[in-house]
């Protein structure tokens, strides 16, 4: 399995590394270099450790079946710790030290910006598995192209869900002050009026807030139909639970995003509320790849894959289809025309992947139901909407700079 972790580029590991080149390049051939910068501790660990598990699964297939263009695919993960500052500087080091073909990794918005502004200085491929600011793929962007759809797209889509179900509602915002929820809260705002949905209450809670204790009971009193919830981190389970505990019922509750180990957190006592999503073991339609991915990864991580896995499990593919398009593995500015150039689907849900002008993806959303919650090791939900829009259907890069 071609995934090498890296924790520091020490001179001891420099060092180890070059004499280990000569024999190793002699029995194999030489393997394809990705830096894939993620975030392994801090507050988005929930996101980035999920990231490397779907990572590590679809790389280990990839290199067991040949490789790329006969060469092994070696993704080198190393922890950003959640900030922007270790993020940069892991990435110039893959750059320089390294010699990676291109980047990746990142699940947190905020750090994938400052990778953001390095790949395009530096003419780097950069392939953003989970973040969804807006601005990684403002007009003018050519090195950075996104797998998730716009989190200011999500805004817009839960204001679509709610008109369905409920017109009229009078609707909660409570979130973290972080880049992915300021833009989906951006989404929101815009749509909601549009969507003739009232907005009560609007709180943002600083970045490492750990009690929602007077807020919650500021939403209780302002009596609406649902309360949108996105906290990061462990924050989120904390702002659910002290809504649950005040007497907001479950059915109240919508999440914007949520992956297996988010679910987890909520517990049986959520089973009712709604969260957004991109791959869930609940979705209607799953490729029988999807269906497969879903059962390996059960069996080898006790618990379900959710869209973060599987965005992670689909990168290497992506990467395997642009090198192969690209006809060689050297080439930077080969391979950022071949992954501008895709049309291709998921392997496992087969939704389409096709890249606008600027890095971004079509948008697309699945609300699904919790129906039950079994401990930490599976779930059960049920799919309640879906729906598709053009990227342009909102002025995503008016409403989130």
């Amino acid at each position: 399995m071609n995934i090498k972790l890296k924790t520091c580029a020490s001179a001891i590991a420099l060092a180890a590394a070059a004499l280990c080149a000569a024999p190793a390049a002699a029995q194999s051939p030489r393997p394809i270099k990705i830096g894939f910068v993620t975030e392994l501790t801090g507050p988005w660990t929930f996101f980035g450790t999920s990231c490397v598990a779907g990572l590590k699964f679809a790389t280990d297939e990839i290199n067991k079946a040949g490789g790329v263009l006969g060469r092994p695919l070696e993704f080198i993960v190393t922890d950003n710790q959640t900030k922007s500052d270790q993020a940069l500087a892991a990435s110039r080091n893959l750059d320089i030290n390294d010699k990676v073909l291109a980047l990746s990794g990142p699940t947190s918005s905020d750090v994938a910006l400052a990778m953001y502004g390095y790949a395009e200085q530096q003419k780097i491929p950069f392939l953003v598995p989970v973040a969804a600011f807006p601005q990684l793929t403002k007009p003018g962007t050519r090195y950075t192209f996104r797998i998730e759809p716009d989190a200011a797209g999500w805004g817009y889509a839960m204001a679509k869900y709610i008109e369905q179900v409920r017109p009229g509602a009078k609707v909660a915002l409570m979130h973290s002050d972080a880049a992915l929820m300021r833009a989906i809260m951006a989404g929101f705002r815009y749509q909601a009026p549009r969507s003739k949905l009232n907005i009560v209450a609007d709180i943002m809670f600083p970045q490492g807030s750990s009690d929602a204790t007077v807020q919650a009971a500021q939403v209780r009193a302002a009596t609406p139909d649902y309360v949108i919830v996105s906290g990061a981190g462990a924050f989120d389970n904390v702002i659910t639970n002290q809504l649950l505990d005040l007497g907001i019922k479950p059915q109240q509750i919508i999440h914007p995003f949520g992956i297996t180990t988010q679910v987890f957190g909520w517990g049986q006592r959520s089973v009712g509320s709604i969260y957004g999503t991109f791959f869930d073991v609940g979705l209607d339609s799953l490729t029988p790849d999807g269906k497969d991915f879903i059962a390996r990864f059960d069996a080898a991580n006790n618990r379900p894959p959710s869209y973060v896995e599987n965005y992670c499990y689909v990168t290497p593919y992506i990467f395997k289809e642009a090198i192969e398009a690209a006809g060689t593995a050297d080439d930077r500015e080969k391979l950022r025309n071949a992954i501008s150039a895709l049309n291709t689907k998921e392997r496992t849900s087969g939704v389409p992947i096709v890249f606008d002008k600027n890095g971004a993806r079509k948008e697309y959303m699945y609300f699904q139901e919790i129906v039950s919650v079994n401990g930490k090791r599976n779930y059960q939900s049920k799919q309640r909407f879906y729906i598709e829009w053009d990227p342009e259907v909102i002025p995503v890069y008016d409403l989130v700079k």
